[in-house]
């Protein structure tokens, strides 16, 4: 798809250890940017995108997140801090922004214990790459509708899975939705798996888009499918056949992830979570735990997996614990 998505939506290119994270401007009456990246990302990347379209970063209304992690919301201090603008996100996601030490006790934690890594450094380096607590001065749900002036506004869809509080935000007028990482495919080039915090939702959030009228589908992330190329933004074909091939995946997964549960008394974490990357389809790419470089995300998405069919109510019940043998 070309770089022109839309006369007024722009494309905001920043990353993070490698990865691009996309970004995007919409020049509405009211300048809003669909998240805001990295606390590196709002003099590095997005100030010299906003100067070439005649915009510095006191022009931005309002920083919607498309969900909590770092790599999307890390710059709304800074923003926030030169422009006044207020920001969003989904009240699910928003202790990401105000508690972030919890949210590493909660989804991160566990998930550290398991593969055998330090917690202490794990918290520190979490903590670092959120930045400062904040209170956003929106909690958003599914269904609010955000005016934009000038005749746009967006719908916020709940579309839980890749965190409890992702959404995408619909423009409906044309077509547009705005998803984040709310649809992952097989996400980037690297062997590891996306990130999945709820994969049964997850599912579900899925299945939610074939009723909906999408026609530009612009992703957070360079994200790959089954049959169709890496890429953040989509249209037409090629964006039913990544939506296909997002629920294709996920299906697989949650078949593999089943197939392992009676593993899960008898073996370490890593690997109950190395048999299941090896149910998967070697053409996909995925590469064992013990091979990637930093798992903890990837190890995440399969954690609670487990979790969702064992019936545990905290994480730290999972029963495979440990390293390795």
């Amino acid at each position: 798809m070309s770089e022109r998505i839309h006369p007024i939506v722009e494309p905001i290119h920043t990353s993070f250890d490698g990865v691009g994270v996309e970004l995007y401007l919409i020049r509405s009456e009211r300048k809003i940017i669909v998240d805001a990246g990295t606390r590196q990302s709002p003099q590095r990347d997005i100030l010299p995108r906003l100067k070439a379209l005649d915009l510095t970063l006191s022009d931005l209304n309002m920083i919607l997140n498309t969900h909590g992690h770092f790599d999307h919301t890390a710059g709304n201090g800074f923003l926030k801090e030169v422009s006044g603008a207020r920001t969003g996100i989904h009240g699910e996601d928003a202790p990401f922004l105000s508690d972030p030490a919890n949210c590493f006790d909660l989804y991160l934690a566990p998930v550290v214990k398991a593969i055998g890594s330090s917690v202490q450094e794990q918290e520190s380096a979490f903590l670092e790459m959120m930045g400062p607590r904040s209170v956003p001065d929106r909690q958003l749900s599914g269904g609010d509708r955000i005016d934009c002036g000038g005749g746009v506004e967006l719908k916020v869809l709940h579309l839980p899975g890749h965190t409890l509080g992702s959404v995408g935000y619909l423009w409906e007028e044309e077509g547009i939705l705005f998803s984040g990482d709310s649809v992952v495919g097989l996400h980037v080039e690297g062997g590891k798996l996306p990130v999945i915090l709820d994969l049964p939702t997850y599912k579900e959030s899925l299945e939610r888009l074939k009723e909906i009228d999408i026609r530009f589908l612009l992703c957070g992330h360079h994200y790959r499918g089954i049959r169709s190329p890496a890429g953040s933004a989509r249209q037409g074909e090629e964006m039913v056949q990544y939506l296909e091939d997002s629920r294709e995946f996920a299906e697989r997964l949650d078949e593999a992830v089943t197939k392992r549960i009676p593993d899960v008394p008898e073996k370490s974490f890593m690997q109950v979570a190395d048999l299941i990357i090896s149910s998967l389809p070697r053409k996909w790419g995925f590469l064992p735990m013990t091979q990637v470089q930093r798992p903890l995300y990837s190890a995440q998405t399969i954690f609670f997996a487990l979790n969702s069919y064992l019936n545990t109510t905290r994480p730290d019940d999972f029963k495979g614990r440990g390293h390795a043998d």
